[in-house]
Formats: structure tokens, C-alpha cells, sequence
């Protein structure tokens, strides 16, 4: 699979989706819930083909995850769709992380659930303080919800659940890495030795 399709398949595991199915733009993931009806997940980026699947779309929460610039998909949506944040398509050949010092009041946990990989991070409390999955489709990880709470923050949690991670994913026979990253996590990532694939572009339908 290529990064696109690797990615739409472990997004929908780690968020317990169905897995996507084939449509003629690339593929199509039913998430049912009412401000969220499923994604469109495009293979590639064509103006005439993205134009008339916006055209097409004529109820509300329905995504369309284009992996192009901003500047290439906006011009081509009615005014009232949204846009989200600006994102990346981000890659990496998994290696094993350099150990780093012990951080003594907190420990990652590493727990299998079938084809995903849980990290948690906890406190010299118990309570949560950072925590991350990992999919694993055809060879790779994909990571997604890498996130720390607010208290913990600037303690370099989000490597530590990376590593966690990274170093369980690898173990499990995965050789290549997948994400999606927000622009404050892909500095982190870019640290972490991941590349960018593509810009993504993400909008939602209004409805009419």
C-alpha cells in the first residue's frame, strides 16, 4: 500500500472504524455519527475529480482528507464548506530509538490489543500523564492520539510514548512508519527522524 491507503487503514483500527472501503476516488470510511458521516480519503490530487465530488456530497459531516496544498483544494470549494487545520502526511523508516535518562516519576506502558499497540504514561500517582497507539497494517505503524496532558507538558512525554512505541511496533515486525501531524506535532516528529509525505488539506461538508 502506499502512505495514503497505510495510513486510512490504521487510522480506522486505532479508532475502531470500519476498515475503508474501495471507491472510485481511493477510498471511503463510514464512521456514522452525526457530525462526522465518513471520510473520503483521496489517492490523489485531481482538480476536475475533486471538483465534482464536492458536488456530489449533499449532506453534512462528510469529510474529504486531500493530500495537497491549501492554496491547490480551497479555490475549488463553495464558501461555506470548512477547513480544517492545516496538516502533513509524515514517514519514516522505523530504527530503534536512542535509550534516553530515566525520567523517574513516570513509565511508560506498552499494551497489546490485537493489532494495536497502547502506550500510556503515568505518574509517580498513577494518573495519566501522556499516552499513544500504534496500528499495524501490512508492515507498518501507523501512530495516532500522541497526546500529553496539559500539567505534563514540556517534559518530553511525546518522545517517550514515540519511543514506547516505536520500539513495541518493531518488535511486532513493523519496518516503516505512517502519521498525520498537526503543525505544533510535526516539529516533534521532524526531531524524531520522520520526513513529510504531503501536505494534507481536510474539509467537511456543510450539507444544504
Amino acid at each position: 500500500m502506499i502512505p495514503i491507503e497505510t495510513w486510512a487503514f490504521g487510522y480506522a483500527l486505532a479508532r475502531g472504524y470500519r476498515p475503508p472501503e474501495p471507491v472510485p476516488v481511493g477510498l471511503w470510511m463510514e464512521v456514522g455519527k452525526v457530525e462526522q458521516r465518513g471520510r473520503f480519503v483521496l489517492r490523489h490530487f485531481d482538480l476536475m475529480m475533486f471538483g465534482n465530488l464536492v458536488r456530489s456530497i449533499d449532506t453534512s459531516g462528510v469529510y474529504i482528507e486531500a493530500f495537497a496544498p491549501r492554496e491547490a483544494v480551497v479555490p475549488r470549494l463553495p464558501e461555506n464548506w470548512i477547513v480544517r487545520e492545516r496538516a502533513y502526511l509524515m514517514v519514516t523508516e522505523l530504527t530503534a530509538p536512542a535509550t534516553l535518562p530515566v525520567t523517574s516519576s513516570y513509565e511508560p506502558v506498552a499494551i497489546d490489543e490485537g493489532a494495536m499497540i497502547r502506550v500510556e504514561v503515568r505518574d509517580e500517582h498513577g494518573d495519566l500523564a501522556a499516552s499513544g497507539c500504534c496500528a499495524l497494517v501490512d508492515g507498518a505503524g501507523v501512530f495516532d492520539q500522541i497526546l500529553t496532558q496539559e500539567a505534563h507538558r514540556r517534559r518530553g512525554l511525546g518522545t517517550m510514548v514515540m519511543n514506547a512505541l516505536t520500539r513495541r511496533a518493531l518488535e511486532r515486525g513493523a519496518r516503516g512508519g505512517v502519521l498525520i501531524a498537526t503543525p505544533d506535532g510535526r516539529a516533534l516528529y521532524r526531531t524524531l527522524g520522520w520526513s513529510e509525505w504531503s501536505e494534507v488539506t481536510s474539509v467537511i461538508s456543510p450539507g444544504n
